[in-house]
């Protein structure tokens, strides 16, 4: 006993000292430090930005389309067929009368290649023999090496890898837009299920204390007896309220974990014990998720995006049009031959032209070119029409809310006073429990509003977010 009272104050001291608040503090998250988080760990970003990188080299090949290809082929072959060997012999510029013998010329001693593949300079038992096979049709199976160093430079391409290279232009830029859409988005998701882990606590603590007050009201006052049935009556009507705040409890503590799974997913090393900072909604919004300004156009960037993937698909239209134009390059190559004979060197250089005369599956994919970028451009106007439309009636909602949560609030006030008002006239005997109960009953459907107007007011917030240029300092 005298051990563990000398603990007591050691223990009393270690939870008031500084160091337990500041544990419990490391919990507490300002929004700004979880998006900070987020921008490295979301998936969706991650991802996203890999295809960035991803497509910015694809843009940087296709821009090097002009420069020269280097090419190199290098074999090593045995064979008996007589073109590739008669070829391999030339190539060594060691070619003898004897390898054009055919057995017209039998009598010569050099119409037979002896096992070095060298003809004979003497006779030979092939000589005498009228069945021997002759050296140009007949070479053996020889070994030979070939090696080949090219250099082919573009001069006229129609105008296909130019497209191609505009093509892969405007494909990075609307990734470039996809990306800042998406980051928009998960910051207006983030922002969102952050302040909505708040609002359920606030509202859940709401519901939890009209529960208490009701509970502590049947329990003061006895009116669950039949034989009284105005008091009965207000019974009932009391404990109906208290099974509605007992869903509503529930229903703020679903959207509470809903909203921490959210940011647990977007930022994977958040502390599982992560609290929010205490913030109210209006002052939230106003510093997180401001309002588009007058000079917005009322587009996002995926509208750009659209718009990017839309000149691409134009530019596709002039890349389909160069497979029928003629392709002009300079070219040059040098050969290296090896035999047993001897080692020797050539080249081959000059221009060449290529085009396509015929090409069956080629047809109509310049009109279907043209279908595809009328249909992007299409899309692309549809979107920014869809956006405007959007942002009008966002900005209109956006409006009309904020001012129904400015009554709502002060109806919250004026009914919590009220509620005080008729306990205060119950317990003097001037109402009846039924009219209580109307008291209670009113402040319910107006945490109910409440709760559903800052819900929806919180979602608009985040949607207008996404359009606004001007935007937040931690989200761009």
């Amino acid at each position: 006993m005298k051990s563990f009272s000398g603990i007591l104050p050691i223990l009393f001291a270690f939870f008031a000292s500084p160091f337990w608040g500041e544990v419990y503090a490391d919990s507490v998250l300002e929004f700004s430090e979880v998006w900070t988080k987020i921008q490295t760990q979301a998936p969706n970003l991650k991802s996203k930005a890999l295809e960035v990188q991803a497509t910015e080299i694809s843009k940087d090949r296709a821009k090097k389309h002009w420069l020269p290809k280097i090419y190199a082929d290098v074999r090593s072959y045995q064979t008996n067929d007589p073109a590739l060997n008669f070829m391999g012999k030339l190539g060594q510029r060691s070619a003898t009368q004897s390898d054009f013998s055919t057995a017209s010329v039998r009598s010569q001693p050099s119409n037979f290649l002896d096992t070095n593949n060298q003809p004979y300079t003497g006779l030979n038992s092939n000589t005498a023999n009228i069945f021997a096979k002759d050296t140009l049709n007949n070479p053996g199976s020889q070994t030979y090496a070939r090696g080949t160093l090219g250099i082919e430079l573009p001069l006229y391409e129609g105008g296909g890898k130019s497209s191609a290279s505009l093509i892969q232009e405007k494909r990075l830029n609307a990734v470039h837009a996809e990306e800042k859409y998406i980051r928009f988005r998960e910051y207006s998701n983030a922002a969102v299920a952050y302040q909505s882990i708040l609002l359920a606590e606030e509202n859940g603590k709401i519901a939890e204390n009209l529960h208490r007050k009701i509970s502590d009201f049947l329990n003061q006052y006895q009116l669950g007896n039949r034989s009284n049935l105005v008091g009965f009556s207000g019974s009932l009507a009391l404990k109906s309220l208290q099974l509605i705040l007992d869903v509503s409890k529930k229903e703020q503590e679903t959207v509470r974990q809903s909203a921490d799974e959210t940011l647990h997913f977007l930022a994977v090393d958040l502390p599982e014990d992560f609290k929010p900072k205490k913030n109210t909604l209006l002052k939230f919004v106003e510093e997180y998720l401001p309002l588009p300004g007058e000079q917005e156009s009322g587009h996002t960037p995926l509208s750009d995006a659209y718009s990017a993937y839309a000149d691409g698909a134009k530019e596709s239209v002039n890349s389909e049009k160069s497979k029928f134009l003629p392709k002009v390059a300079a070219y040059a190559e040098t050969y290296a031959y090896d035999g047993n004979r001897n080692f020797a060197n050539s080249y081959n250089a000059g221009i060449y032209l290529q085009m396509n005369l015929l090409s069956p599956t080629d047809i109509g994919a310049l009109d279907e070119a043209k279908v595809k970028a009328e249909g992007a451009k299409k899309k692309s106007e549809e979107i920014k029409l869809r956006e405007e439309s959007n942002f009008r009636i966002l900005l209109q909602q956006e409006k009309t809310l904020s001012e129904n949560l400015k009554s709502i609030y002060e109806s919250v006030r004026i009914q919590e006073e009220q509620l005080q008002v008729s306990q205060k006239l119950f317990r003097n005997g001037t109402i009846q429990a039924p009219q209580l109960a109307e008291s209670f009953s009113a402040m319910v459907q107006l945490l109910k509003m409440k709760t559903a107007s800052e819900s929806e007011y919180l979602r608009i917030r985040g949607e207008l977010s996404i359009y606004s240029k001007r935007g937040n300092s931690n989200e761009r």
